[in-house]
């Protein structure tokens, strides 16, 4: 049967996200935005509720916003709230003035160019080549939250972005090179010597596969990474895909992580996603890379590693400071072909995604 809304409003509930300077005036700060959703059906097709009546949805909007305060934002979502998207009155029915309309499309405007970044990075990065992913995550084992989305922002914009249109090949390999920089300063600031090194070696070799790319003609990039020698027994080629290994090998494995993915898409869990996504990416590469082998070396993937490691990354950036974003972003400019706005826009997307 169709939930019935009108019986609770708890099973709609998808969790809050701290705001950043939302607000000019400490009167209209807002500080927190809690999300509901409202599907007629769940992950599955399987249906669970039916559209609601305009009725219904003022009803439950209004029931559920009377809950919170001043200083926090409540959004729905979902294809259950038939009355809401389109809607332009206030909740009183009147009709909304232009002035009005205008200024609530502003405060929408500023509420998601504020906090867009903020909600980046959510989906955890698997490094196309076994060994440089448990590099990278052994070395950001005991990191914050806000690092780890942090290093998945520098390699999914920087080192190893889907598109670079509109760019040159000298700025793409700038921008690689703006990204190790970032990267830098995370080792200098975040993380501790035992960890900092590790972090840079595995930075340094993805840039390099972001070096080893080609680029199309309308700015798709276009990666050739090798996942890396299998060392198992009975594999049917050299190579070997994680998620088909572990659902046959390690099924438990196999489905912790599934479950874990599922909660970091839906924002689940808070700051446990950090320690537990370490914790079950690095056993599952070290499994993997520990299986027992009677595979022979395999001579493509050993000339296609012999040329990642020599591959010489860009010096574009000299003399960098990290010891405060200030003094990082002023040795940044000037320096490369990239315009010292696009620098300044980057930093500020760096800033944000520390702070997040």
């Amino acid at each position: 049967m169709p939930i019935n809304v009108n019986n609770g409003y708890e099973q709609f509930y998808k969790g809050t996200e701290p705001i950043k300077n939302y607000g000019s005036s400490e009167k209209g700060r807002k500080d927190k935005v809690v999300k509901y959703e409202f599907n007629t059906t769940d992950e599955n097709g399987n249906k669970v509720m039916d559209k609601m009546s305009k009725e219904e949805t003022m009803k439950a909007v209004n029931d559920i916003s009377s809950q919170y305060g001043e200083n926090v934002i409540v959004q729905f979502s979902g294809d259950g709230l038939a009355a809401l998207a389109d809607s332009k009155k206030f909740m009183s029915g009147r009709e909304m003035t232009a002035e009005e309309v205008a200024a609530k499309e502003a405060r929408d405007a500023a509420f998601q160019a504020e906090n867009v970044t903020q909600l980046e990075n959510t989906h955890r990065i698997v490094i196309p080549n076994y060994e440089t992913n448990e590099q990278l995550y052994n070395s950001l084992a005991g990191a914050s939250d806000s690092v780890i989305n942090s290093t998945m922002g520098i390699i999914s914009k920087y080192l190893m972005p889907n598109n670079t249109s509109g760019m040159s090949e000298l700025e793409r390999q700038d921008m690689i090179a703006f990204g190790l920089e970032t990267a830098k300063y995370l080792s200098e600031n975040y993380l501790d010597e035992a960890h900092a090194a590790d972090y840079m070696l595995a930075m340094e070799t993805i840039a390099k596969y972001g070096m080893n790319s080609s680029v199309s003609d309308n700015g798709k990039v276009v990666y050739n990474t090798q996942e890396g020698q299998v060392r198992m027994s009975g594999a049917p080629n050299n190579y070997v895909d994680m998620e088909s290994w572990l659902k046959t090998n390690d099924t438990d494995l196999y489905n912790q992580i599934n479950e874990l993915n599922k909660s970091i898409i839906s924002g689940k869990g808070g700051e446990s996603h950090a320690a537990k996504f370490i914790e079950l990416y690095t056993k599952a590469a070290k499994e993997i890379l520990n299986a027992s082998s009677d595979t022979k070396t395999d001579t493509d993937y050993a000339d296609w590693k012999e040329k990642i490691e020599k591959t010489e990354l860009p010096a574009t950036f000299k003399n960098v400071k990290y010891n405060n974003f200030q003094s990082f972003f002023a040795s940044l400019q000037n320096q490369s072909s990239l315009s010292n706005s696009w620098i300044s826009e980057n930093i500020n997307r760096f800033m944000k995604w520390l702070n997040g």
